[in-house]
């Protein structure tokens, strides 16, 4: 009796043990690698989940340490999917997991981030350095081993999880490892020698701050910008084609023009009329042949309509062309990617007793280790969400939805009760009427109107002061006060009407509140003290409010907050390639004699300091790291950087002017990635309208507030909760809600999210994501197919069936015993082949696959076809990213 029981306890754990092929009669190590598999019967990937057991007769482990080792990969690939992080970078076993953990973690990434940002701005103090901040160089090029050696112990961690091979063949990784090492010897030169040298090679320190984690946003547009580059060289090719053509009609016309300077040589052809794209140095260039011949003005006219206005706009044509291309691209494989990633945790959340599911108790421990803030009740929440066929258990087509899902911030409809419905009558019944006032239309229109009118009184009153003394432009008037007395009622009445939480959680009520705030401020203090003046700039600012009256300036606006977080790191990119330039503009530009140069050109007074007029552009120098940047945003603008140019083409050396030129293209390709930034943002967003109001009443009012939100309501019992945690009385928050849930028998929740650019593209192109997914299925089918062919041939194929026929199931259908579902043999073993996360060769089965009856559903349908596409772009130095 006592063995039986045994063997039902033994049964009973390898049910719920993970659908691992794990145990064998010998001791060593086996992983099953199944790459078709499908929903109803799932096997872990080959990860870092690998353990030896010598005995049938002993029970798993508990299953415990599996499980958690389970969760912990699980949530991996989930984090991968969601940084868009390849595959290859993931922790190849089980004792490489530590250096994995260690390297992705908040206050790493912090240090990782804030050691870049030491060496970047080692700039300030090396030499040429800003003269409040020079350093000794033995203390900058101490600091700058520092921060050097923080960046170094990333690399490698990195190395230790990915292994030396994986870490050789990333690109970006390789890189960043040789440049560590070129700048650690040159910071050792400098200790050494107690000085510093020509260091060109310190322009490549962004490539620290590209790595870290927080600059993924960047990665990507520095991809797209690389990515958009082949139609842009095409491009420039023809504009320098047509530049050069006209370069040598124009030496051939004007050579012989009298006082005209802009063509004596064809260098000086080429570079002026280089300079008349940018419209610098117009009418300038075109006069002196004007005056010769009034017809010359054509040669100059069919030039800028040629160049300027033809062909520099069919270059944004094709590059918005071409990004737009990208974007979809992107995020198809953004799609299949994540598809993947839940694809390779779900199959790690499978048991045997439930193959092809993942009941709650996996998915709880699944959101330990990936939403490990979330409390015991968003986790049920979020379970519920994502088993929207109520069986209790998720599938896979669930399981898909676990990015978007697990986002959602959980309130229940009592938490978000106005404030004042606890109070008792009559003081309710008074703030509900304060509260429908402040949300009617009438009250809305009345603010707009004083809003409207303290601008026109504003403009009207600065008008009137600028006519008279400067300490009277300033002075408070009454109608300031009435003005900002009216916004803090306003303020105050909304508070009130709102409550605290509903008033300061919608944007413009914040942005309302702290303009009212620094108005008032400023007002009082002006009126105590004129020295305070500057913060009457802020009031105008509010008559942004008026515009969100109108839709297309909603629209703008809406484009405006979509782009902001691209727009930062767009930013970002263009500072980035300012300091590349600004650092190579010190190492070769630094202390030129700009001062009274060029005293035989035509820019001779631009450089004077004692001309009439002082023009001050000998300021326009690299001398060091901010000075630096003042002049590459001159030549940014574009307007007079031709001066610039031949100042230092002047005083230092006609070769100067390829960085110029350089530069220039350099700027103008980001300049033109912004704009195509802007259209698609914005034309994306007005199609997104249109198709939404196709599928919409065209009577639904559209106030610009829901679209930014998703929203999903739920609901939970005490029942719910009893099944769901068992346990539940043991913690206090759990026994708190189930008394709550006793008294009100149900309570409705709310969960909320912000709206994502991935979730307008996917009602954009929701039949295109359909097509990409069937064509995904349809491509592993086919390979399936193939291997089942393949199998069909091998002549143990029937003694493996029988095998397989004989071993007991349960009801379920699992296999009840601790052996794997499928049983290696020797006489059905390939070569051995290196298992890459076990670090050691192993046999390579042509059985180990699980053939899908008709009409199952495939778990890796997508995975083989589109980890091909990402290995095509493994040559992108950017990534770990698609």
């Amino acid at each position: 009796m006592a063995d039986l029981e045994d063997d039902l306890n033994r049964v009973s754990v390898e049910l719920e043990s993970p659908l691992l092929a794990d145990q064998q009669s010998c001791q060593s190590f086996r992983t099953v690698r199944s790459d078709y598999l499908n929903n109803d019967s799932v096997a872990t990937s080959p990860g870092f989940l690998s353990r030896q057991t010598s005995s049938l007769s002993v029970p798993a482990l508990g299953n415990s340490q599996d499980w958690e080792l389970n969760y912990r990969e699980a949530a991996i690939y989930l984090q991968e999917g969601e940084n868009n992080d390849r595959f290859d970078t993931h922790p190849r076993n089980q004792d490489a997991l530590p250096a994995y953990v260690m390297v992705h973690n908040f206050y790493f990434y912090i240090m990782d981030l804030a050691a870049a940002m030491l060496v970047l701005l080692l700039a300030l103090v090396e030499e040429p350095a800003v003269d409040a901040l020079q350093l000794q160089p033995i203390i900058h090029a101490s600091l700058e081993l520092f921060g050097l050696t923080v960046i170094a112990l990333g690399l490698g961690l990195k190395m230790r999880w990915m292994g030396l091979k994986s870490f050789v063949k990333h690109k970006r990784t390789l890189l960043k490892a040789i440049f560590l090492i070129v700048m650690y010897s040159e910071a050792l030169v400098v200790i050494v020698r107690q000085q510093s040298h020509f260091r060109v090679t310190r322009a490549l320190r962004p490539i620290f701050l590209i790595d870290c984690h927080y600059c993924g946003g960047v990665r990507r547009v520095l991809r797209q910008i690389i990515q958009s580059l082949p139609p842009i060289i095409e491009m420039l090719f023809l504009l320098a084609y047509f530049m050069l053509i006209f370069s040598i009609l124009g030496f051939y016309i004007f050579v012989n023009v009298e006082d005209d300077i802009y063509f004596q040589t064809l260098q000086d052809s080429f570079v002026n009329l280089f300079v008349l794209m940018t419209t610098a140095n117009f009418p300038d260039v075109m006069m002196p042949a004007y005056n010769h011949n009034p017809w010359s003005a054509i040669f100059f006219i069919v030039f800028l309509v040629l160049e300027l206005f033809f062909l520099i706009n069919l270059l944004l044509a094709v590059v918005y062309d071409t990004f737009t291309g990208i974007e979809k691209k992107k995020f198809k494989k953004l799609t299949l990617h994540m598809r993947i990633a839940t694809s390779k945790a779900f199959r790690l959340l499978c048991s045997r007793r439930h193959p092809g599911k993942a009941t709650f108790a996996h998915f709880e421990g699944l959101l330990k280790y990936y939403a490990p803030n979330k409390s015991k009740r968003d986790v049920l929440l979020t379970f519920k969400s994502l088993n929207t066929s109520g069986s209790g258990k998720l599938d896979l087509q669930e399981f898909h939805n676990i990015f978007e899902v697990s986002r959602l911030k959980w309130k229940s409809q009592r938490e978000e009760r106005l404030w004042f419905e606890s109070l008792l009558s009559p003081l309710d019944k008074l703030f509900r009427l304060l509260h429908k006032m402040v949300s009617s239309r009438i009250f809305e229109g009345i603010v707009y109107t004083v809003i409207a009118i303290n601008g026109i009184v504003f403009i009207i009153k600065t008008i009137i002061a600028s006519k008279h003394t400067f300490p009277e432009q300033y002075n408070v008037a009454w109608y300031d006060w009435f003005f900002v007395g009216f916004y803090c009622m306003e303020a105050f009445l909304k508070i009130l009407g709102f409550g605290p939480r509903g008033y300061f959680t919608l944007g413009w009520n914040l942005f309302d509140f702290i303009i009212t705030v620094t108005a008032f401020i400023g007002v009082v203090t002006q009126a105590a003290d004129k020295n305070f003046q500057y913060i009457i700039i802020l009031r105008p600012i509010r008559l942004l409010r008026i515009f969100k009256i109108n839709k297309r300036y909603r629209d703008v606006f809406g484009t405006l907050y979509e782009l902001t977080p691209r727009m930062a790191s767009v930013g970002v990119c263009l500072l980035i390639i300012y300091y590349f330039y600004a650092i190579v503009g010190m190492e070769f530009f630094a202390e030129s004699q700009l001062e009274n140069c060029c005293r035989n050109d035509t820019f001779a007074d631009y450089y004077s300091n004692s001309s009439r007029y002082k023009d001050y552009f000998y300021l326009n120098n690299f001398d060091d790291i901010l000075r630096s940047y003042v002049t590459l945003f001159e030549l940014t603008v574009v307007n007079n950087w031709h001066i610039i140019m031949g100042g230092y083409a002047s005083a230092v050396s006609e070769w100067s002017r390829i960085y110029f030129f350089l530069f220039y293209l350099s700027s103008m390709v980001v300049v033109t990635i912004v704009v195509a930034f802007i259209l698609e943002a914005f034309l994306f967003r007005i199609q997104y309208h249109q198709r939404k109001a196709e599928q919409t009443d065209e009577n639904q009012v559209d106030d610009g507030e829901s679209e930014s939100i998703v929203e999903v309501s739920m609901s939970l019992t005490a029942v719910e909760v009893d099944d769901f945690f068992p346990r539940a009385r043991a913690d206090v928050n759990l026994s708190l809600l189930l008394g709550t849930l006793h008294r009100g028998g149900i309570i409705a929740y709310r969960g909320t999210r912000q709206r994502t650019k991935a979730d307008l593209s996917k009602t954009m192109y929701a039949e295109e994501v359909k097509e990409w997914i069937k064509e995904a299925d349809r491509e592993h089918h086919e390979d399936l197919q193939n291997f089942v062919r393949q199998m069909s041939r091998n002549t143990l194929l029937t003694e493996l069936g029988d095998s397989t026929a004989s071993t007991p199931t349960d009801d379920d259908g699992a296999t009840p015993t601790g052996s794997p579902l499928v049983q290696p043999s020797t006489a059905t073993a390939m070569p051995a082949r290196v298992n890459p996360f076990l670090g050691r060769q192993e046999p390579t089965l042509t059985s180990n696959h699980h053939t899908p009856t008709m009409g199952e559903p495939s778990i890796n349908k997508n995975e083989g076809r589109v980890e091909e596409e990402e290995d095509d772009d493994d040559d992108d130095i950017l990534g770990d990213e698609l």
